[in-house]
């Protein structure tokens, strides 16, 4: 459920609370009968819920996997959102789009916080986690779902910026604990062919490499 349908509901329901007289009376009555003969306990695997057509608009049951799980469809039968947790206990919450396909997610898994958001082809194009230890991230991806970009704030505080083509990451940017910035340029590869940085004094140096990786000139 959206923010904006659980506003909606909250809304909905504080105007049915000032329903002056009779009518409130008469509901809260019938509540009260009901409950008094209500089972105290009902035992299933699955429920379902229909609308006044017949048509499935939630449903509540245990997969093969273990994973208890929410579902609510639409009035075509498509599924909308979906709540469930794992036999391991990690939790998620899935956002679909009108043809079903997924378009967010919220979850824990292994403590690490995450918000996954897909493209209209259930491709995911941006994530976002927090770690246990207070190290966060953003990513973004490109339509194949490829890794483009991230950045990550250690749990020291420390930020590191990575830009990647579509097979590996090729510019890399971060700030020591100590304050000091580099820029590191990558190859085909994946090994540094570049860096610029700033040392201890604050002076600037630039450094290149081989094609090994190994230093072969720097400035000064």
């Amino acid at each position: 459920m959206t923010i904006k349908e659980r506003f909606g509901f909250v809304t909905l329901t504080l105007a049915a609370a000032f329903v002056g007289g009779a009518v409130s009376g008469h509901i809260f009555a019938a509540r009260t009968v009901d409950a008094a003969n209500a089972p105290r306990m009902i035992t299933a695997q699955r429920f379902m819920l229909v609308d006044s057509r017949g048509k499935t608009r939630g449903e509540f049951n245990v997969t093969r996997r273990g994973v208890a799980q929410i579902a609510v469809f639409d009035g075509t039968g498509t599924l909308r959102a979906g709540l469930g947790v794992g036999s391991d206990g990690a939790p998620a919450l899935g956002i679909y789009g009108h043809d079903g396909k997924p378009r967010a997610e919220v979850g824990l898994t292994n403590s690490v916080a995450r918000v996954v958001l897909f493209d209209a082809d259930a491709k995911p194009q941006a994530t976002l986690g927090v770690a246990p230890d207070g190290q966060s991230g953003l990513g973004l991806m490109d339509k194949n779902g490829n890794p483009r970009a991230s950045i990550i704030v250690e749990a020291d505080g420390t930020p590191t910026l990575r830009l990647a083509d579509e097979h590996r990451g090729r510019i890399g940017m971060d700030m020591t604990p100590d304050g000091r910035p580099g820029l590191a340029l990558l190859g085909n590869d994946g090994k540094t062919r570049a860096a610029l940085t700033l040392n201890t004094d604050g002076a600037g140096a630039l450094t290149l490499f081989d094609a090994s990786g190994n230093p072969v000139s720097s400035v000064p």
